[in-house]
C-alpha cells in the first residue's frame, strides 16, 4: 500500500487506493472536480475534465484551492504539466459572461486581447452584431447556440443572465413516499442552481428525483422523454407522488396535443412541435435521459435555455461525441453516484453480466466472410444458433422474470412465432404495450420479448433476467440502458444479463466495445462458450 491514498499520472489521471484508510476523504474531495472513469481492481480511476474544472471554478473554486487539494491528497509536488493544465481552463472561466436579462441578452468579453480573436473567428461571427456600452447585445434566441460555439472552441460561458421565472403552480409532495438519502442529495443540489445535470443508474429512481424537484420549484413545468412509454411513467409518478389532480398534467403528443401546467412529452413531438413548446411560459424544463437528446433536438433546448432547467442521465456518454452540447445546453453535472455503490448499498440489484459466445453454422459462416463489410454485422447477430440458447437460458431459470431484447425485427419475430413469446416493438399500439406490460408485472406472463422500445426506461421492476440478442454494434449507451432494464430492486436483489454474441465475427470487436462504459463502472463480463450452458 501507497503512503498517500492518491497518486497523480502526468496525463492528468487520478488513481486512488479503494483500500487506503484516507480513499473516502480522498474521494471526497477530488469528487467536485474530476470524473470517475474507471474501476480497476482495487483502484479507483478518475480524471480532471474541463467540464468539472469549469463547474468548480463556476461554485467559487480556484486552480490554487485544486492544486493544494492534489498536493495534499498525493503528499507530493503536482507535475508541471498538470498544474498548467488546471491554470489554464480554470484561468478561462468567467472571461465570457452573459449578463442581462432573458429578454434583453448581453456578451461581455473580460480580456481585452480576447476580443479580436472571437470577432474574427466565423464561428462567433452571428453574436457580434450588435456592439453596445454592455459588451453585445445578444438575440435571446441564441442564448444556447452561443454557449455552444464557445464551448467548442474550449471556452466556457458564464452565463448570469437572469430566467424567465414561468408562471406559477402550487404543487405538494406526498410525504406517503419517501426519497432515499441519494435522491434528496440529488434534489438539493438541483434547487441550489438554476440548472444541471444528474448522474444516477438506471432504477435509482431519477423520476422520482425530478417530480420531487418539480414539486420544490412550484412553477408550470416541461417534462420531456425518450417515449410514450417513459412519458406514461412520469404521467403516473406525478400522480402517485403529488396532490396534483389528473387535470393538471397532460402527455402532449400528436392526438392529444394540449399544454397542462405540467405537461409530457417525447423528444420527437417537440422535434415536430416546436413552438407550440417552446412559447409556453414554462418555469421548469426536465430533461429525462438528456444523454440521448437527438441532435434536432438540439435547437429546441437552446431556444429552452432562458428556462430553469435540468437533465436526468443514466449514461454521460454520446457515440456521437457531442456530450459537451448536453453540458453546454443543459448545465454541468452537479450530482452523480457511481453504480457499483448503489448496488452494495442495496438500492440497484447487483447484476452478473455473462457474454455467451455462439457458433456460425458452415453455411451462415460461408455467407458470412463472403459477404460485404457493412453487412456482416446483421448476419453475424442474426445466426439461427441464438434461438436455441435463448430457449436453454430459458430452461435454467424457469419461472424468473425474463426479458428477451433484440436490434433486428425479423429476428425477434422469429424467436416469438418459435417461443409463443409475446412481442413489443415500435410498431406496437400504446394499448398492445400496456397489456402486455401490465401482464408482465402482474406476474401472468414472465417472458417478453421486446425491440429497441427496451433501450429506454420501462416500469417492469420484476425482470430479473434479460438476454439480449442483438444489438447496435458498438454502442455503449445501449448496452448500459439494457443492463438498467434489470437493475430495479427486488426481493432477492439479484440479476443476470446475458449478452449472445457470434464467435470469431466482429459481434466480438462490437461487444468489448459496447461493455467498456459498464466495465469502467466495476462490472465484469464472464465469458462462456453455448455448450457450457
Amino acid at each position: 500500500m501507497s503512503s498517500a491514498a492518491l497518486q497523480i499520472l502526468a496525463d492528468g489521471q487520478l488513481i486512488v487506493d479503494s483500500q487506503h484508510p484516507q480513499a473516502i476523504t480522498t474521494l471526497q474531495s477530488i469528487q467536485p472536480f474530476s470524473l470517475v472513469e474507471a474501476y480497476v481492481g482495487r483502484y479507483v480511476r478518475c480524471r480532471l475534465h474541463r467540464t468539472t474544472l469549469w463547474g468548480a471554478a463556476g461554485r467559487g473554486s480556484n486552480a490554487a484551492q485544486i492544486i493544494d487539494t492534489l498536493v495534499t491528497s498525493s503528499g507530493a509536488p503536482l507535475n508541471a504539466r498538470v498544474q498548467r493544465t488546471i491554470e489554464t481552463l480554470m484561468s478561462r472561466w468567467g472571461q465570457v459572461v452573459l449578463t442581462g436579462t432573458a429578454t434583453t441578452l448581453f456578451l461581455q468579453i473580460s480580456e481585452p486581447t480576447l476580443t479580436p480573436r472571437f470577432q474574427h473567428d466565423p464561428a462567433f461571427a452571428e453574436f457580434f452584431d450588435t456592439p453596445t456600452t454592455n459588451g453585445w447585445q445578444i438575440n435571446p434566441l441564441l442564448r444556447g447556440a452561443l454557449k455552444q460555439a464557445f464551448w467548442r472552441k474550449g471556452w466556457p460561458v458564464a452565463d448570469h443572465a437572469t430566467l424567465l421565472d414561468g408562471t406559477a403552480f402550487t404543487c405538494t409532495w406526498r410525504n406517503i413516499i419517501a426519497l432515499r438519502p441519494y435522491q434528496q442529495a440529488a434534489v438539493a443540489a438541483c434547487v441550489a442552481h438554476s440548472h444541471g445535470v444528474v448522474a444516477l443508474p438506471p432504477g435509482s429512481g431519477k423520476t422520482y428525483i425530478g417530480v420531487a424537484v418539480l414539486a420544490h420549484v412550484q412553477r408550470t413545468t416541461l417534462i420531456i422523454t425518450t417515449s410514450r412509454a417513459a412519458a406514461q411513467q412520469w404521467y403516473d409518478s406525478v400522480l402517485a407522488a403529488t396532490d396534483c389532480a389528473p387535470a393538471d398534467v397532460a402527455i402532449y403528443r400528436g392526438t392529444t396535443a394540449t399544454l397542462a401546467p405540467i405537461t409530457i412529452t417525447t423528444y420527437q413531438q417537440l422535434i415536430a412541435r416546436t413552438s407550440s413548446c417552446a412559447e409556453a411560459d414554462w418555469g421548469l424544463i426536465l430533461y429525462d435521459e438528456v444523454h440521448t437528446l437527438p441532435a434536432p433536438v438540439f435547437r429546441s433546448t437552446a431556444m429552452l435555455n432562458s428556462r430553469r432547467r435540468y437533465g436526468l442521465s443514466a449514461t454521460l456518454i454520446r457515440e456521437d461525441g457531442r456530450i459537451g452540447d448536453v453540458f453546454s445546453l443543459i448545465g454541468p453535472l452537479r450530482y452523480s453516484v457511481p453504480w457499483r455503490q448503489l448496488e452494495h448499498q442495496g438500492f440497484i440489484a447487483a447484476a452478473r453480466c455473462i457474454e455467451v459466445r455462439v457458433q456460425l453454422t458452415a453455411s451462415e459462416r460461408a455467407r458470412y466472410l463472403g459477404a460485404l463489410s457493412r453487412q456482416q454485422g446483421s448476419l453475424a447477430a442474426q445466426t439461427a444458433a441464438k434461438y436455441t440458447v435463448v430457449q436453454r437460458i430459458r430452461q435454467r431459470h424457469v419461472g424468473e422474470p425474463l426479458l428477451v431484447i433484440g436490434h433486428y425485427l425479423a429476428q425477434l419475430h422469429a424467436l416469438a412465432d418459435l417461443t409463443g413469446w409475446p412481442l413489443v416493438t415500435g410498431e406496437s399500439s400504446t394499448d398492445e404495450r400496456a397489456h402486455w406490460f401490465t401482464a408482465f408485472r402482474n406476474g401472468h406472463i414472465d417472458c417478453l420479448i421486446l425491440s429497441r422500445v427496451g433501450n429506454q426506461a420501462l416500469d417492469l421492476p420484476s425482470a430479473s433476467v434479460l438476454v439480449q440478442i442483438s444489438g447496435s454494434f458498438g454502442s455503449r449507451q445501449e448496452e448500459a440502458q439494457r443492463l438498467g432494464r434489470v437493475l430495479r430492486p427486488k426481493a432477492s436483489n439479484t440479476a443476470l444479463f446475458y449478452t449472445l454474441v457470434s464467435a470469431q465475427t466482429r459481434e466480438v470487436d462490437d461487444a468489448w466495445q459496447r461493455q467498456r462504459f459498464l466495465t469502467a463502472q466495476g462490472y465484469t463480463y464472464q465469458i462462456i462458450n453455448e455448450d457450457e450452458l
